[in-house]
C-alpha cells in the first residue's frame, strides 16, 4: 500500500512539474518586473526545434550587445508550435497571443514589444513589404537588422541611439553567411 501511495505521489509530482505556466502569468510577471525598472516587455515566441530561436537567445545571453537589449527590455519567452511529446512544453494561451499579435503565420522566432502598463503591442517583428508582411525572426539580413533596430527605437526608449548602433553593428558583422 505504501509503495502504491508513493508511486501515485511521484506521478502527481511529475505531472505538476510538466505543467507550463500560462502565457497570461508569464506576461503578468514580466510586466510587473518591467514596470519597476521602467521598461517594456519583449515577448519572444519560440519552440525547441527552432534553430534561429536558439541563435537569438545565444545573442541575448552571451554578447555585450545582447545584454544591451536586455538592459532596455524585460524579455519573456512563450513556447508555441511544438509537436509530438514536446507539445506539453507549450505555454497555455501562447497560440492565442501570437495570433492576436499577428504572428501565427509568421514563423519563429516571432517577437513583439508590449507596453508594460497596458499590455498594448507597440511593435512586432513583421516587416511590411507591399501587401506582404515578412517576419524578421533572427535579424540577419540587412533589412531584418534595420527592422529590429526600429523595434528597439519604438519599444525600448531606454536604449539610446548610440547603443542601438552598437547592436546594429554587431548583428551586421555577425550575420550568418
Amino acid at each position: 500500500m505504501k509503495l502504491l501511495t508513493s508511486v501515485g505521489l511521484l506521478f502527481i509530482a511529475a505531472l505538476a512539474l510538466a505543467d507550463q505556466p500560462s502565457t497570461d502569468k508569464l506576461l503578468k510577471d514580466a510586466s510587473a518586473t518591467a514596470m519597476k525598472s521602467k521598461k517594456n516587455v519583449l515577448v519572444i515566441f519560440h519552440a525547441s526545434w527552432c534553430g534561429w530561436c536558439k541563435r537569438f537567445d545565444k545573442f541575448l545571453d552571451t554578447t555585450e550587445e545582447g545584454k544591451m537589449v536586455r538592459s532596455g527590455l524585460e524579455v519573456v519567452h512563450v513556447t508555441v508550435m511544438e509537436s509530438g511529446k514536446m507539445k506539453e512544453n507549450e505555454n497555455p494561451g501562447g497560440m492565442e497571443l501570437i495570433t492576436k499579435l499577428g504572428g501565427d503565420k509568421a514563423g519563429l522566432p516571432f517577437m513583439a514589444i508590449l507596453d508594460a502598463k497596458t499590455g498594448k503591442m507597440l511593435v512586432n517583428s513583421l516587416q511590411k513589404e507591399g501587401v506582404q508582411a515578412t517576419n524578421t525572426g533572427y535579424p540577419a539580413a540587412p533589412e531584418e537588422v534595420a527592422h529590429f533596430i526600429k523595434m528597439l527605437s519604438v519599444g525600448a526608449p531606454a536604449i539610446k541611439a548610440d547603443t542601438r548602433m552598437k547592436i546594429q553593428t554587431w548583428l551586421t558583422a555577425n550575420a550568418p553567411k
